[in-house]
C-alpha cells in the first residue's frame, strides 16, 4: 500500500522545515533533501521532496518515483525539523532564550558555554494560514502561470508565491499608461505588516523575478498609494424601539469598522460597494428606519517642505463637480511668500470637464482672499489633480500631510493600479437621528427635514483657520500674484528684481490680462541662492 508521510503538527513554518533520510535506523549518517516546487532538471537520483497541504492544517511531505526524484526503500527513516509559528500572536516578541545544542566541529556538545542572545529586531511578519478566500484567488492564477512572468496576471501570482509577506499585488503594463512605457511591468505591493515595502525587499524580489521573467520586459515597482474613503451618514431611527442611542451608534460605527476590515476592499482592485454600505447600516438594528449617506474620496500630499515641488495626485475615479468651484478641498498648509494659513480649491472651467486650482486665505467664515488663480489643474473625468511648482513650507496636518478632497460621480469606489482602498472609519461621521413621522411624534411630516443628499457646503477640509496677517503680495507681473523682490525706478514704477535688468518686468497694482505671460503662478519668494526642485506625489 502506498505509504504517506504527515507531519503531525499544524502551524508548521514551512520556510524552516528541513528533512533529512536515514538509510536505516542503525545509520549514523543522513542525507539531506532539498524542497522543490516543480520537476524542471530533476533526475531519477535528485534527493528532492514536495510538500502538500492535507486536512487539519498539517502537510504532507512527497518524495521521488524513481523517475522524477529518488525513490524511498522500505526501512529509510525521515526525519524531519521545523519551527511551529503562533501566527499573528508571535508579532512583537523582543526576548528570546536559547533552547539547543551547541557542537564543535567534532559534533562534540559544548557544555561550558551560555549564549546570550541581543534582539535588535522585534518579530514580524507573522501571519495565519492562507485563508480558503485568498487560495481560490492565486490557484488559478499560479496555474495559469506555469512558473514564468509574461503578462501582469502572471506576475499577481508570482509575487505572493517567492513573498509570503505580501497581502495583495497589482501589476500593469506599461501600456496602460499615458503616454505607454512599452516593455516594462509595473508592480505595486502591500506588505502583510506595515504600509510599504523597504527598498531592499523590492531589491530582493526583482532579483528573484529575473528567474521568471521573459526577456524583453522589465519588471519595475512602484510605490503604492492610499485611496481613502470616508462617509457622511445621518442614520434615522424611531424612538420606540431604541434605549440609548449612544449604544445604537457605536453599534452603527462597530458594523462599518467591521466591514471596512473585508477583502473586498482592503487590495488592489478593491472596490467599495455602496449599496451593501447602507444596508448594513439599515440593518443594524431594527429601530434604524433609514439613513442618507454620502461619499468622498482623499488622498494625502506629502509636502516636500521647504523643496519647490511640482505634485501629481491621480484617485483614478471620475469627480463629480456640480458646484462651480469648492468641489475640490484641502486641509490648510503654508507656502513662501505668504503670512498665514493657505487652501487650494477648484474652480470649473465653463464647457468642459476640467478646473483651475486656487489658492486662497479665509479670513473669517464669509470671506476669502484669493492668492493665486492658477496654482494647478483639476481633470474632472480622470481624477487627476496637478499642482504647479511651490514651496511648502509647513503643514496644519502632522507629518508634512496634506489631505485633498473630492466627490466621486459613482458612490462605488475603485481602486486601480496602484491605488490601495481604504475605507476610513475615523474620518468618517455618523450622526443619529430622531425619525419623528416613523414614531408618530410628527405623522404628517410637516416639520419633518431630511438631511441633505449631497455634500456640505464648506469651501475647506478640516477645522477653519483663519487668516488676519496681510501676504507679502508685491504687486502683479502679466496679471499673476508677485511675492518676490522688487526695485523701485525714477517714475515710481515697481520693477521685479532686487536689481535693474533687461529681464526686469513692471509690476502693477491689480491683476491685468495677458495672452504671453509663461511666468509661474505659484508664490515664490525670489533670493539669489540656488533652489531645489522635485516632482512628488501623495500616498
Amino acid at each position: 500500500a502506498n505509504q504517506r508521510y504527515v507531519i503531525p503538527n499544524n502551524g508548521v513554518d514551512t520556510s524552516t522545515l528541513r528533512v533529512k533520510i536515514k538509510e536505516s535506523d542503525a545509520s549514523s549518517t543522513s542525507t539531506e533533501y532539498t524542497l522543490v516546487n516543480n520537476i524542471a532538471g530533476i533526475t531519477s537520483t535528485s534527493n528532492i521532496y514536495l510538500i502538500q497541504e492535507t486536512t487539519d492544517e498539517k502537510y504532507e511531505l512527497l518524495f521521488g518515483d524513481g523517475i522524477f526524484g529518488n525513490k524511498l526503500s522500505t526501512g529509510n527513516i525521515i526525519e524531519s525539523s521545523y519551527i511551529v509559528t503562533n501566527g499573528k500572536d508571535g508579532n512583537g516578541a523582543s526576548f528570546f532564550e536559547f533552547t539547543g545544542t551547541i557542537v564543535d566541529d567534532q559534533n562534540t556538545v559544548i557544555t561550558d558555554f551560555s549564549p546570550n542572545l541581543q534582539v535588535l529586531t522585534k518579530a514580524s511578519d507573522g501571519d495565519s494560514i492562507e485563508t480558503v478566500e485568498s487560495i481560490k484567488n492565486y490557484a488559478p492564477r499560479n496555474y495559469s502561470a506555469q512558473n514564468r512572468a509574461v503578462t501582469a496576471n502572471d506576475y499577481e501570482a508570482i509575487l505572493p508565491a517567492i513573498y509570503p509577506n505580501i497581502e495583495s499585488v497589482s501589476a500593469y503594463g506599461g501600456e496602460e499608461l499615458n503616454p505607454p512605457q512599452f516593455g516594462r511591468v509595473f508592480i505595486a505591493a502591500k506588505p502583510r505588516n506595515g504600509l510599504f515595502l523597504a527598498n531592499s525587499t523590492k531589491k530582493q524580489l526583482l532579483r528573484s523575478l529575473k528567474n521568471y521573467s521573459v526577456a524583453g520586459i522589465v519588471p519595475e515597482f512602484v510605490n503604492l498609494k492610499y485611496l481613502f474613503v470616508e462617509l457622511d451618514s445621518f442614520v434615522y431611527y424611531n424612538t420606540n424601539f431604541v434605549g440609548d442611542i449612544e449604544n445604537l451608534k457605536s453599534d452603527i460605527v462597530n458594523a462599518v469598522t467591521q466591514y471596512s476590515k473585508s477583502q473586498e476592499l482592503n487590495k488592489f482592485g478593491g472596490r467599495f460597494k455602496y449599496s451593501k454600505v447602507i444596508s448594513l447600516i439599515d440593518g443594524v438594528n431594527t429601530a434604524i428606519t433609514s439613513n442618507i449617506t454620502t461619499v468622498k474620496i482623499r488622498r494625502n500630499l506629502i509636502a516636500n517642505v521647504n523643496v519647490f515641488s511640482q505634485y501629481e495626485l491621480c484617485y483614478d475615479n471620475e469627480f463629480y463637480y456640480s458646484n462651480p468651484s469648492y468641489n475640490i478641498k484641502s486641509t490648510g498648509f503654508s507656502v513662501s511668500g505668504v503670512v498665514g494659513t493657505v487652501y487650494m480649491a477648484d474652480q470649473v472651467v465653463s464647457g468642459s470637464k476640467i478646473g483651475n486650482l486656487f489658492l486662497f486665505q479665509q479670513t473669517n467664515t464669509e470671506s476669502i482672499k484669493i492668492i493665486s488663480t492658477k496654482f494647478g489643474t483639476v481633470d474632472y473625468e480622470k481624477g487627476e489633480i496637478i499642482i504647479n511648482t511651490v514651496n511648502i513650507t509647513s503643514t496644519v496636518q502632522a507629518d508634512n500631510v496634506i489631505e485633498i478632497e473630492a466627490i466621486p460621480l459613482s458612490n462605488d469606489v475603485l481602486a486601480r493600479k496602484e491605488l490601495y482602498l481604504q475605507l476610513d472609519v475615523g474620518n468618517s461621521t455618523f450622526s443619529t437621528l430622531e425619525d419623528s413621522i416613523s414614531s408618530g411624534a410628527n405623522v404628517s411630516g410637516t416639520r419633518f427635514n431630511p438631511k441633505s443628499s449631497y455634500s456640505n457646503g464648506a469651501k475647506v477640509r478640516g477645522a477653519l483657520i483663519t487668516s488676519t496677517g496681510e501676504s507679502l503680495l508685491v504687486g502683479y507681473v502679466n496679471g499673476v500674484p508677485y511675492y518676490g523682490e522688487y526695485h523701485t525706478m525714477a517714475d515710481g514704477t515697481l520693477m521685479t528684481g532686487a536689481e535693474h535688468s533687461e529681464s526686469s518686468q513692471p509690476i502693477s497694482s491689480s491683476p491685468t490680462t495677458s495672452t504671453t505671460s509663461t511666468t509661474s503662478t505659484t508664490p515664490s519668494t525670489s533670493t539669489s541662492s540656488t533652489s531645489s526642485y522635485s516632482s512628488s506625489s501623495g500616498y
